[in-house]
């Protein structure tokens, strides 16, 4: 504190009157599948479906839910198609201990199965390589790109092609007379860097000049003026136009068109980092000083994967163990309802208790519920006699109908993607509102339970789709698998987890702060501020709450809050009790 020495009015301002706790939510999705595009192995937020058709890709034609169908971008849809906004996705794929460097993905210290789609760009001379090019991801995908190399429209343009001191110095390159090219040299003794003026053989250079001889391709300086050991040169010229080539690679409606001097400078541009192509990657072939070979027309275009060259694969035949890998990457993002795509309680079920378990604990602070649905051509059965028991896992039956973008069918898709529906709607949901009742954006279920069946799954924790004539297609009872009575309605575990998220924003603040009364006061304050907008909300009924430390707690840094929650809890059942007089 400052010292006070001349007479006058010192004034001390404290925030923690000021803190506020921040905004909440526990709405974010994070769904784990396969795809046919895309990064693998990482977390990868999507705001739209048609950005997870972007960036993953489109998904195939569903079969019958065991021929190893894409499921990430399915799921997506019908999450994206009940409400869902913000989603954590992550692609996995199958995977094998060992493999190529390219399928390494450094995350699962495993390789992926999946490969990239190659196309090898063929020398001007016979039997020559010039580069191979390799589909931007892992994937099928790939196979549909399509290269065209042929006459260049203008004169390849060379970006600051280096050379080492001292001189003599060649170009690597044919060079033409251009007033684009430049020369530059990075001086080791001082670290200054000299622009040269450029002239053409056999004018002689002059101080502060340096000659091309488009001839040979050699560089000479005035005297004195040469590039010394450990002198850097760099060189920008135009090669010409004969000598140039014109590749275009295309996918969709997405074209990349390059002007190339060789195989190098085609593998130079499309990895450059600050122009990086979005379809391919490159690596130089056995010969990168050779034009690529033109083709026969400008609409002569080859496609990747074919021949010698290696097609694209997905990797979709996923298991249990390879989705857990998936997971595990989104353990400490902030998604809140978790969906491992297509598949199955009986695949996946135990698995997803044991993710939430983990992430809501207080180390991982994410806490988080799952939803997984029922598999394909499940019996009546079968889904009665799950055994999951979890309050943070919702087991959801049956399966849905809907329209197939790939296929342009109808086709009958189990309950795993009943569940993302059911993910969607949720996260479109405040905490304290029930999906009771509420209608489901499909147009025909995989199954018509009767009433004494949707009872019997009720009374087994199963949230059932009903069909009813006149109303549509509805959640009977929004539910999680829980035994424990007071977390057997799904908006008491979100209503909880609201609260934890938020108290622990309003005290984050506070951690390194005075431990006394006075700071334990404000952070109650903030505390307060934020439960009393849950009542509000109608998310709580009441509350109580105590910030405190004893002697022996100030001393260790710990501050005491306890809290006394009373959830509103939803309406699932009226009962009506007539007088007739």
């Amino acid at each position: 504190m400052t010292e006070m020495i001349l007479p006058g009015v010192y004034i001390e301002v404290r925030p923690e009157g000021l803190i506020t706790a921040g905004r909440v939510t526990v709405g974010n999705v994070g769904i784990v599948g396969t795809a046919s595009k895309g990064p693998v192995g990482v977390p990868t937020i999507l705001g739209t479906q048609s950005e997870a058709r972007e960036i993953f890709g489109s998904y195939d034609a569903f079969v019958n839910g065991n021929s190893n169908e894409l499921t990430l971008v399915r799921a997506l849809e019908q999450a994206y198609n009940h409400g869902a906004s913000t989603v954590f996705a992550v692609r996995v794929t199958s995977t094998e201990l060992t493999g190529a460097t390219p399928n390494f993905i450094a995350a699962w210290n495993l390789y992926t199965k999946a490969r990239q789609a190659t196309f090898t760009v063929a020398g001007e001379t016979a039997a020559t390589v010039a580069a191979t090019l390799s589909a931007r991801t892992h994937g099928t995908w790939g196979n549909t790109i399509a290269v065209n190399v042929f006459d260049a429209e203008d004169g390849a343009f060379i970006i600051n092609e280096r050379h080492d001191g001292p001189a003599p110095i060649s170009l690597n390159r044919s060079v033409v007379q251009s007033p684009r090219n430049r020369v530059r040299v990075v001086q080791a003794a001082t670290g200054q860097t000299k622009i040269f003026g450029i002239v053409y053989a056999p004018t002689v250079p002059a101080a502060g000049e340096v000659q091309i001889d488009t001839a040979t391709k050699a560089l000479t300086f005035a005297g004195g003026e040469a590039p010394v050991l450990n002198d850097r040169l760099y060189a920008s010229y135009v090669v010409p136009k004969a000598d140039s080539r014109k590749v275009t690679i295309r996918y969709g409606g997405v074209s990349e068109v390059y002007t190339v001097a060789d195989g190098k400078h085609l593998v130079d541009q499309v990895n450059d980092p600050n122009a990086l192509s979005v379809l391919v990657e490159g690596v130089a072939g056995a010969n990168p000083a050779e034009p690529p070979k033109k083709h026969s027309a400008p609409d002569d275009f080859r496609e990747f994967g074919k021949g010698a060259d290696i097609p694209g694969s997905d990797g979709a035949d996923a298991g249990d163990a390879d989705y857990k890998l998936g997971l595990d990457q989104i353990l400490n993002e902030d998604a809140h309802i978790i969906v491992a795509a297509g598949m199955d309680n009986e695949k996946i079920g135990d698995e997803l208790k044991s993710h939430c378990e983990v992430a809501s604990t207080d180390k991982i602070k994410k806490d988080r519920i799952a939803v997984v649905g029922s598999k394909v051509n499940a019996s009546f059965d079968s889904i009665r006699g799950h055994t999951l028991d979890s309050d943070r896992v919702i087991f959801v039956a049956p399966g849905i109908k809907t329209t197939d973008a790939a296929s342009k069918t109808e086709v009958t898709l189990p309950g795993a993607y009943t569940a993302a529906a059911i993910a969607g709607m949720l996260s479109a949901q405040d905490p304290h509102i029930s999906l009771t009742n509420k209608p489901l954006s499909v147009a025909k279920l995989e199954t018509k339970y009767t009433p004494p069946q949707l009872e019997q799954l009720v009374q087994a924790r199963v949230l059932a789709v009903e069909e009813r004539r006149g109303v549509g297609i509805r959640v009977v009872k929004a539910i999680t698998t829980s035994n424990v009575t007071a977390f057997h309605q799904i908006t008491t575990r979100r209503i909880v987890d609201f609260a934890k998220y938020g108290v622990r924003s309003a005290a984050n603040p506070y951690i390194g702060r005075l431990n006394n009364e006075r700071v334990r006061g404000a952070m109650k304050s903030t505390i307060n501020s934020f439960l009393q907008e849950m009542v509000d909300d109608e998310m709580l009924i009441s509350y109580e709450l105590e910030v405190s430390a004893t002697r022996d707690e100030e001393i260790k840094g710990i501050a005491r809050v306890t809290i006394v929650l009373r959830p509103t809890f939803s309406i699932d059942f009226i009962k009506v009790t007539m007088f007739l007089f």
